[in-house]
C-alpha cells in the first residue's frame, strides 16, 4: 500500500521588523529565518533560542520554534511552542499555528487532534486550500486507524458470544446422576481399613 503523501505548506516564518525589535533580538531571528529558510533546522533553533533570552513569550518567535522544532521531528516540543504561538491577535497567525499544529498531530498519528486543528485554521481561513486537503486526509486516517480497533471489538463480541452459548449448552445437557443405592454398592465394593482388634 501506499503511503499517502501530506501537502504541507511552506511553514511560513514571521518575519520581524526591524523597527519592531532591538538589534540583538532582530539580527537572532534574521539568522535563524536565513538558517530555516536553508534547511538548517538546529542552526536556526538555536538563534531562536538566543533570541527568546531577549524577548521570551514572543508568539511569533513561539511559532518559529515551533516549526523549526516539526522539522527536527520533536514533536512535543512543538506542540507546545505552537500553542504559544496562538496568543496573538493576528488571526493570519493563529491559522498558520493552528494548520502547523494540524500537522504536528498527524506526524504523531494524533489524528483527531490533527483534524481539531484543521478544522480551527479552517473557520480562522476559510481559503486555505491545504487545510482543507490535510483534514480531509486526517479524516481517511483516523477510519483507518478505528478498523483495527473495531475489528478487534468484533472479534471479542464473537468470542464472548461464543463463550455464553457453551456455558449454555453445558447447562442443557443432563448430567449422569448415579442412584444412591449405586452409590452404596460401590462404597461397600471398596475395600475398608480393618479396625484394630484388642487381644
Amino acid at each position: 500500500m501506499k503511503t499517502p503523501k501530506i501537502t504541507f505548506f511552506a511553514l511560513s516564518l514571521f518575519m520581524f521588523a526591524a523597527g519592531l525589535s532591538a538589534g540583538d533580538f532582530a539580527d537572532m531571528v534574521d539568522k535563524g529565518n536565513k538558517a530555516y529558510l536553508e534547511g538548517d533546522y538546529k542552526t536556526a533553533l538555536d538563534y531562536y533560542h538566543q533570541a527568546e533570552v531577549e524577548r521570551p513569550e514572543t508568539p511569533e518567535l513561539d511559532y518559529n520554534i515551533g516549526s523549526a522544532l516539526y522539522h527536527e521531528q520533536k514533536y512535543e516540543e512543538a506542540v507546545d511552542k505552537l500553542q504559544k504561538s496562538m496568543m496573538t491577535d493576528n488571526v493570519d497567525n493563529e491559522a498558520a499555528a493552528h494548520y502547523n499544529l494540524g500537522n504536528v498531530y498527524y506526524r504523531m498519528g494524533d489524528y483527531q487532534n490533527a483534524i481539531m486543528s484543521y478544522q480551527r485554521s479552517l473557520e480562522l481561513n476559510t481559503d486555505d486550500i491545504d487545510a482543507k486537503y490535510n483534514l480531509e486526509l486526517a479524516r481517511k486516517m483516523l477510519k483507518e486507524q478505528m478498523k483495527p480497533e473495531q475489528q478487534d471489538q468484533q472479534q471479542q463480541q464473537q468470542q464472548q458470544q461464543q463463550e455464553q452459548q457453551d456455558q449454555q449448552q453445558q447447562q442443557e445437557q443432563p448430567q449422569p446422576q448415579e442412584d444412591e443405592q449405586n452409590q452404596q454398592e460401590q462404597q461397600q465394593q471398596q475395600p475398608q481399613p480393618q479396625d484394630q482388634q484388642d487381644e
